[in-house]
Formats: structure tokens, sequence, C-alpha cells
């Protein structure tokens, strides 16, 4: 039997693969059912910098045409995907969400859309980021603001919320964002999706623009762990072009019985609290965790605050990435981005080397932490979407906090470069919150498989729901 075309945007790719290769449907009918929803849909929420249509259509068409002729066929053969547009496509322009970059085209595919390409994948366009990702909402002068699709007055987060919105909306079953800061997991967090940034160097990064070397990090959306986790095994490994990913830590393998992990909870993380409806989702999580027959320890975090070293760390590579284009282009850049540029380039060698062996201390102090832990649960973020028209919150359950304090629970795990999964939760809330599930360095299938235990105790939550659109 075929499928529909509502059945198509709401599968996963897993079982869109899997109906291709049986012949229940075509790469063809596949890939338009997802553009014509793409064109219904992305007007209201701004999900898509580019769409590609046509090179969409010709490319399943190809596919179609392999799988005929009876070539081999990969594990995401036929299948829809979309790239945030930070990340290079060989002849599609790529902007990085900036007036500077409007008009620019790579000549080259990065290494994660070649091994998509590879897969079978099909490109069907770039989705929206902040300029240059300096921020974790998602919104430029360039792109305008991209909408939740659970409230189009709410925020996506970001800096991959083009990506998230896409997936949570029937727009494709899979993205592919990257993670500065928490681009990828907030996101994930307040559009109900399944967002993973894996270990440093697990997914190389070349080429690309430069700004992002030192924290950045490559992975993917989707609405169920298991489309995660057959992404990964197509994009993650090492290349030689990124000698990052040659020395990634060594990979944990092997499926664990859940009861037999230690397993620590985290209801705050140095004195934030969350809002109610974010903690009604951790124990709805913990209560799973049980289920499974973990016993869940709750620890009272408070690593040496991070904020002033992080910001060096970030504004200084941007700002030698960017700087350049200082005073000419200023005037069409994004205020805060400006901002931050000029506060990195008014850094000294001496600071960022201080913040970069700050970077090491601050990491050997949360591994030591994990030394007895397999695995931290704790929210992704202590908020649902909030207005898309704010930065930030500037109230977090009754406290007065900085509005850029919303997501002080997903960088440090940038810093000490370890796997991180945000998995949806719902309870009886109207919008999404997410779990955050962090593991130690290289244990990225340790943190998928227990992400799918969980997730199969909540009964899938990515797909069980979708948005009012």
């Amino acid at each position: 039997m075929s499928m529909g075309d509502d059945q198509i945007v709401w599968a996963t790719a897993a079982q869109l693969a899997e109906a291709i290769r049986m012949r229940k449907l075509t790469a063809a009918q596949t890939v338009r059912a997802i553009l014509d929803r793409i064109d219904r849909l992305d007007a209201r929420l701004g999900a898509f910098v580019t769409v590609l249509r046509e090179e969409a259509i010709q490319a399943a068409a190809a596919a179609d045409d392999a799988q005929a002729g009876g070539l081999p066929l990969g594990p995401l053969h036929g299948v829809p995907v979309s790239i945030k547009d930070i990340i290079y496509t060989k002849d599609v322009r790529t902007t990085a969400g900036s007036f500077v970059f409007e008009n620019f085209v790579p000549d080259a595919d990065a290494i994660v859309v070649e091994r998509l390409k590879a897969a079978g994948a099909i490109v069907v366009g770039k989705t929206a980021t902040p300029e240059f990702c300096h921020k974790t909402v998602t919104d430029s002068p360039l792109l305008g603001t991209t909408r939740n699709p659970w409230d189009l007055s709410r925020t996506t987060a970001g800096s991959s919320g083009g990506s998230a919105a896409a997936v949570a909306s029937g727009l494709g079953p899979v993205s592919v964002g990257t993670d500065g800061g928490g681009s990828i997991r907030l996101p994930a967090s307040l559009c109900g999706v399944v967002g993973f940034k894996p270990s440093t160097g697990r997914v190389p990064q070349y080429p690309g623009f430069e700004g992002w070397d030192f924290l950045g990090h490559t992975g993917p959306f989707a609405r169920t762990v298991g489309d995660i986790r057959v992404v990964m095994d197509v994009i993650a490994g090492p290349d030689v072009r990124d000698p990052a990913s040659l020395y990634a830590p060594d990979r944990i393998s092997g499926t664990r019985d859940p009861s037999e992990l230690r397993v620590a909870v985290a209801r705050s993380l140095n004195h934030l609290e969350p809002e109610q409806d974010v903690a009604a989702g951790l124990e709805l999580a913990i209560e799973a965790a049980r289920a499974l027959g973990c016993q869940p320890a709750e620890r009272r975090i408070s690593w040496t605050d991070p904020d002033l070293q992080f910001r060096v760390i970030v504004a200084t590579e941007l700002a030698a990435a960017l700087k350049r284009y200082l005073p000419e282009e200023e005037a069409r850049m994004d205020r805060g981005l400006v901002k931050m540029l000029h506060f990195g380039a008014s850094q000294t060698g001496t600071a960022l080397v201080r913040a970069l062996e700050w970077k090491r201390s601050f990491t050997r102090e949360v591994l030591g932490w994990f030394a007895d832990v397999d695995l931290l649960l704790l929210p992704t973020s202590p908020v649902s979407a909030f207005s898309a028209d704010i930065i930030g919150p500037t109230t977090i359950a009754g406290r007065s906090t900085s509005p850029y304090e919303w997501f002080s629970w997903t960088w440090p795990f940038n810093i000490t470069g370890q796997p991180a999964i945000s998995l949806p939760v719902w309870g009886d809330n109207r919008l999404p919150v997410g779990l955050q599930i962090v593991g130690r360095p290289g244990a990225d299938d340790l943190v998928i498989d227990f992400a799918a235990a969980l997730e199969s105790r909540f009964g899938a939550a990515g797909t069980s729901r979708t948005p009012p659109l």
C-alpha cells in the first residue's frame, strides 16, 4: 500500500527509506510531498532561506532511475533533508544569515553534505540562521524572524532555529545544524524535536566559514531518536580534511542495560531553577528512567562560572573571521554581532590564551565530576518558547536574570566537548520542553541509546503530536 502525502510528511527518515526500497513509494513522490508542504507553510514559518525545488526534483528522478537500474541503495536513498545555511553546499547559495554573503555560492560541499548525498539523501533546501550563528534566537537583517510552529508569536531559539522549525512542521524528517553553545539542543527543546550535539570531532567540519572552530559541532535534528542514529551512522567518522576529527575521543560502544547505568539528575545548575513546566517535564523523565530500572541520583551542580571566558573565546574567534568587514558592512549587520566583533577585536592574545587555558581547566573540572557518572539528565533550557520579539527572558522562575542566562545549561558542554541530546517532553503542556542527556566524551552511542529507551517510555513524543498549522 502506497503512502499519501499526509503520511509522507510525518513519516520518519527510516520509514521513508524502507518504503522507497520496497517500492511502496518513489523518491519523486516523497520529495514532491515535502516541497509542496514547504510551499504551503513556510511563508508563515520562515524556516527556509533557499528551497531547491528543481534541483531536488531532478535528484529524486535520478534516485528512482538508479533504483530501477538495480544500483546499490544507500541508507537514506530518496529521503529529503535540509541543511542549515551556515554549512557549505556546492553550487547552492549559502548566506550564513548575512548580507555580506547574500550571494555567496560555495564550490564544494561540506563533508557532512557529501556524506548525506552519498547515502542517497536529497537536499531540499537551506534553513535559517541568525547572522553567523552569533545568538540563540533565529532572526537576522537578511532573513527576518523564524517562527515557532507551536505558536507563531514565539521563538524557535537558535541558532539552528530554521532546522528545528522545519522538522517540527513536517517539512522533511531530518535537518542538519550546528551547535557552538546550544544551537542544536535549544531549538530542539523549544520546537519539540530531537537534536543531537556529538562529541567534539565525531562529525568532521570542513570546508566552511571561519569563526566556530574552537567550540562548534555539527549534528542532526529529527522527530525520533531512531532517525538521529540513522543520520549519525552516515555523517560521523574521521576525515583527514578536518584534523580535529582524527583525534575524536575513543568511541564508547555497546548497548548497556539502563539499570546498570549510573545516572545523575540536576534539577538546577549554578543556582538557576527552571520554570514550572520545565520542572514537571524533568520529573516525567525521572519517572521514565526509574521505569527502565535506573536509580537516578540527584546532584546539585555549581561549576565555576564560565560566562566571561566563553564570551572571550567566541567573540575573539568571530572577530578574527569577520572584523575585516567592518566598518564598510557594519550598517547591514546585526547590531548584536557588531558589538560582539568589537568586543572580540579588543581582546589581546594574552586574554585569548588565558581563556583557552581556562577551557582546559573547566573541562578537567566537569569531566572529573563525570568520573562516577555515566549520564547526566537536566533540562535543556529552563524555559519553554518565549516571545519571538526578545533575545531571552529577564525573569525565570520568579528570579531576575540576564536575557542571556536562559541558555546557560547547554554551552558548558561545548566547552568540554561532550555528547548531548535534547529529547522532547510534553506532559500536559501546550508547548514542548526539552530533556538534555549528557555523556562522557566518546559516549555518543550510549547517549543515543538511553534517549531511545526514554523515548519508548514517553511513546515517541517527537511524533505523537503535530503543530497546529
